[in-house]
């Protein structure tokens, strides 16, 4: 699904004065691009510029565009435009690199252009498409896709198709374009890890780590597939810490060995010196991530950590407009390939490198393990150990992680004494309403975890709390929730366990607003287990939601006692399913003390360590400190 592919240079002869055969030059540099020599293949078409000038700018413009170094690819395409006005040809590249600077708008206007001198280019068409969805237009963009389809059934059509139906909420209809790629595609290990995705979201998690496993076995070194199958293994309903130890370990071998590693690094030694950190992430956006990173990218105490970003935001918006003129320095490394990014991390100095992503999708764990900085963390983005030599800590508290739970980590954990996150509250979040249950008369449980995270064990225990409280309602959203099928899907769980679907009330899709808004009709949150909600928790308690939540042994199972604790709110953490339901049913039962609760959670929240940014940063930089100097001695006594 690669759009920048071509022919090579020598196809841009089309439209120039020798139309019998290509200049030797173009059979030339075309070898040299063949041969990966891509600056020998440009010096081969410079000199060629005289010989035959709109051969050589299209041709040089395709180069650089194959290599995706865009601006260069427009200036020559824009040259060999003026020399053939009527090539559809350079008409395609110059869309093509007009995508890869994500300036759809001007793509679109080109793709057109195309499309009104030949209508039926499904290549174009295709296209077309995927800069329409990139702007949001997706009516039109599954018109573009359905009118390809019509002309031919492919994969990466469908693929879009199923990627808008995600869109839109309908679930049940991506599922099916998926299961049609993979009768089209049954060895392909991208389209079986596409599938594996979306099984999960369906609860057809075993299905789905089944399709991730068959992919791996296909594609061995394609170390982001290893990733989401270890992620996905968080969401079975019963966690085995030993398994997804070995798990994460298995991953680190195969590809993260412990020989990639930078053996020395030129750092200067000072344990004192102010310290230039750098924090890799994908998530640079409105993401769940930033919700915690900025609170302490912006009580960074600039005299002591100067701070880098190390940016791969494929939807870039305006908090990530926002967080980058909050670093010291950003750099976007979203087109620059793994040894690049190395080479830069090198270059900057950088003392502690701190991944904020973990095995989620996009992470650049495979950079990390070069080690370009003499010190590296693993913070925030992911709920257990990255399996990886090369990562020498991991930021946690004594709360979210026992001691002993130091065993099941390739890293030394740091524990953070007033807990390991600091929520940044979002600037559109409502004011908090009145309890719903004053005016409605009767209790409204909610849960707006991702789906995955629900499970037959976790609907059991609403189930339970759902009967014995009378006319009780569950509010459920997630993505996909307004899908027909997917809620008859969800029905017929509960309906197992003796609970109508007349109780359940599901919502999809919302705006930031309209989603922290919902929380009004909530009257008490039910937490996932064993995987925890956190951002989700952090939400509902600002909106004036108390939580209630099972503990188990994992990280991942520690959320809610970790955030609760931490709010004098300890009573509300279960530690068994009875006990859960207990707590829930004995909260419900008391309204005036749920109304206290409701109208004086986001002042309790606002004082406490989860939002006292300055605070945390402070621990931070106290640990980072430490690990610093610690380094520091450690490369004295090897001098």
């Amino acid at each position: 699904m690669d759009t920048h592919k071509n022919t090579g240079p020598a196809d841009t002869s089309r439209g120039s004065a020798n139309k019998d055969a290509a200049p030797q030059f173009l059979i030339d540099a075309a070898s040299a691009v063949n041969a990966g020599k891509t600056k020998e293949a440009i010096g081969i078409l410079e000199g060629g510029i005289e010989q035959d000038s709109c051969a050589a700018y299209g041709a040089i413009g395709q180069v650089y565009l194959s290599c995706r170094e865009y601006e260069n690819a427009l200036q020559w395409l824009e040259k060999a435009r003026q020399c053939q006005p009527d090539s559809t040809e350079i008409l395609l590249h110059k869309a093509q690199s007009l995508t890869g600077l994500k300036r759809w708008s001007d793509a679109i206007c080109v793709f057109q252009q195309i499309l009104d001198k030949d209508s039926v280019r499904t290549d174009v068409l295709f296209l077309l498409g995927k800069a329409l969805k990139e702007t949001g237009q997706l009516e039109k963009a599954e018109e573009c896709f359905n009118k390809v389809l019509k002309k031919k059934t492919t994969a990466p059509v469908l693929y879009e198709l199923e990627s808008i139906s995600r869109k839109k909420g309908c679930l049940s209809q991506a599922v099916q374009y998926r299961k049609k790629v993979l009768e089209l595609n049954p060895n392909n290990p991208q389209f079986l890890w596409y599938a594996a995705e979306i099984m999960v979201s369906v609860e057809r998690k075993q299905l789905g780590i089944n399709l991730l496993r068959m992919a791996i076995k296909r594609a061995p070194k394609r170390a982001e597939i290893g990733s989401s199958l270890l992620h996905v293994l968080h969401f079975l309903p019963n966690l085995d810490a030993e398994m997804l130890f070995e798990e994460h370990k298995r991953w680190g071998r195969n590809y993260a060995p412990a020989d990639l590693a930078a053996k020395c690094h030129n750092n200067d030694p000072d344990p004192n010196r102010q310290l230039r950190v750098g924090y890799v992430s994908p998530n640079f956006y409105r993401h769940s991530v930033a919700f915690f990173f900025e609170s302490l990218l912006d009580a960074h105490d600039r005299n002591d950590v100067e701070v880098y970003g190390y940016g791969d935001i494929k939807f870039p918006d305006k908090v990530t407009e926002r967080l980058k003129l909050k670093f010291c320095c950003y750099r976007d490394i979203g087109r620059m390939s793994k040894k690049a990014i190395v080479d830069l991390i090198e270059q900057d100095k950088i003392d502690i490198l701190v991944d904020l992503a973990g095995h989620t999708k996009y992470n650049k764990l495979t950079v990390l393990a070069h080690k370009p900085a003499p010190v590296q963390v693993t913070y925030l983005g992911y709920p257990n150990t990255t399996g990886m030599e090369q990562i020498d800590y991991r930021f946690t508290d004594d709360l979210a992680d026992s001691a002993e739970s130091q065993k099941y980590y390739t890293e030394k954990l740091i524990f953070l004494p007033d807990g390991f996150l600091c929520y940044r509250p979002a600037d559109s979040a409502p004011p908090v309403t009145p309890l719903p249950a004053m005016q409605k008369g009767y209790i409204t449980f909610g849960c707006f975890n991702c789906n995955p995270k629900i499970n037959p064990y976790v609907i059991s225990m609403w189930a339970q709390i759902l009967k014995s409280n009378k006319d009780s309602r569950l509010i459920l959203k997630f993505d996909g929730a307004a899908d027909a099928k997917v809620q008859h899907l969800y029905t017929r769980h509960f309906a197992r366990f003796g609970v109508s679907s007349y109780r359940l009330d599901f919502y999809g899709l919302k705006s930031p607003r309209q989603h922290l808004a919902l929380y009004g009709q909530m009257d008490i949150a039910l937490d996932t287990y064993p995987y925890n909600g956190t951002t989700t928790t952090f939400e509902a308690l600002w909106m004036g939601v108390p939580v209630i939540s099972l503990t188990g042994s994992c990280h991942a199972s520690r959320m809610g006692l970790s955030i609760l604790n931490r709010l004098g709110l300890g009573f509300l953490v279960a530690s068994g399913p009875a006990e859960y339901v207990a707590k829930a049913l004995t909260l419900a039962g008391k309204t005036d003390q749920l109304a206290k609760i409701r109208s004086s959670m986001r002042a309790r929240m606002a004082a406490s360590s989860l939002c006292n940014a300055r605070q945390f940063a402070e621990s931070v930089e106290t640990a980072y400190r430490r690990m610093w100097q610690k380094w520091c001695q450690d490369r004295g006594g090897h001098d």
